[in-house]
């Protein structure tokens, strides 16, 4: 049955803002306005009559996040133990932070009892970073070692050549992606991060600038756009400002799709990531629970579609009365709330409509745009 709110009357945006003016009193609206910037200042009051059409979702699909939790793997065997254990308790992707490139026989380890075509398998640190290509061939010996196909792998490689180096082997590039595309076409073989953490604004323009020098390069090198950005993915920093994070991730979203409209390529909302930063957390260490919960619901509200929550103790493992395995136990259940209970990942767009964060997305997009096109 269709709502029928017939009976309640339409009130324009100058009959509320006398209504707010009224019981403000002698305080100024002004007062209650955010200055982001020199030339973003965001109002608190937003409403239908500031939009000539109607905000439109970003997709109108529903889409789950992805609840990854960081493995360092220094000694594989442990690595294996805490992997485990991350599964057993919910978590859907993982991320082996390797010191070095390794060997069959620790990547072996490594994966022990898990199926890794089941789950998120993502891969980070130096061992990544050295050679991604040789991480890749031994990931294809498992497989085929397990009888499983590669293209049924899911996952992504820390890998940014481009960030800091200004001399980058293009050509290696190039023969990557066409590997992967070929093998791992579930993969994402380049994952950005913007090059500093001082904004939303200056962190979208980072990622724009990363990803359109990677679509530039390779499409000299006659890879074509489409191909390198399907295998491109953007990892954002959370930060303490709950409405600032959601509006981050939906402007980079919509501004990623301008730049693929530039490149002839298909309009393909880009894969992100979000992950927290250790010095967003303070030194109580039970607040950081909470603080944790309000971060994780900016990404997943803003699209995010990995996110990892760092345990609440993240830092500061002397300073915690219980064991690391609690704090991690704790991060993904935060996660859990949110997807299982919370039902935030069966909802296409959770923010859209709200005309505060459709404006502060749009204002975002806006600065940051106008700062891109200055490079």
């Amino acid at each position: 049955m269709t709502p029928d709110f017939t009976e309640f009357p339409a009130i324009s945006k100058n009959a509320w803002l006398q209504q707010i003016r009224k019981d403000l009193k002698d305080k100024s609206m002004d007062d209650l306005s955010w200055k982001l910037s020199e030339s973003i200042t965001v109002e608190p009051f937003m409403h239908a009559d500031d939009f000539p059409q109607p905000p439109v979702p970003l997709t109108d699909a529903a889409h789950p996040w992805e609840i990854c939790e960081d493995i360092p793997a220094a000694d594989p065997a442990a690595a294996n133990r805490m992997a485990l254990d991350a599964l057993e308790g919910g978590a859907q992707g993982l991320c082996f932070h390797l010191p070095s490139t390794p060997d069959l026989a620790t990547l072996t380890q490594l994966l022990e009892d898990i199926h890794p075509d089941y789950i998120g398998l993502h891969f980070a640190g130096a061992g990544v970073e050295s050679n991604p290509g040789a991480l890749l061939a031994l990931l294809a010996q498992l497989a085929g070692a397990r009888g499983l196909k590669t293209s049924s792998l899911r996952g992504s490689l820390s890998y940014n050549p481009a960030l800091h180096n200004e001399i980058v082997d293009w050509r290696y590039l190039a023969d990557l992606l066409q590997f992967v595309s070929e093998n791992f076409p579930r993969f994402s073989v380049v994952s950005l991060r913007p090059e500093a953490t001082s904004g939303p604004v200056s962190n979208i323009v980072s990622l724009l600038r990363q990803g359109n020098l990677y679509l530039e390069k390779l499409a000299e090198r006659g890879v074509s756009p489409a191909r390198v950005a399907a295998h491109l993915e953007f990892d954002l920093p959370i930060g303490k400002s709950y409405f600032y994070e959601i509006a981050q991730l939906r402007a980079f979203k919509l501004l990623w799709l301008h730049i693929l409209k530039v490149w002839e390529a298909p309009l393909v909302l880009p894969v992100t990531a979000a992950h927290f930063n250790s010095e967003v957390y303070a030194d109580d260490l039970y607040s950081n629970m909470i603080r944790a919960t309000t971060m994780a619901m900016s990404a997943v509200i803003g699209g995010a579609d990995r996110l990892t929550v760092l345990p609440y103790d993240a830092g500061r493992e002397s300073a915690a009365q219980y064991p690391q395995a609690f704090g991690r136990r704790i991060a993904r259940n935060v996660q859990h709330l949110l997807q299982l209970e919370s039902g935030l990942g069966d909802i296409a767009d959770p923010a859209a409509g709200s005309y505060y964060i459709e404006q502060l997305t749009r204002q975002l997009a806006g600065e940051a745009w106008e700062e891109f096109c200055k490079s």
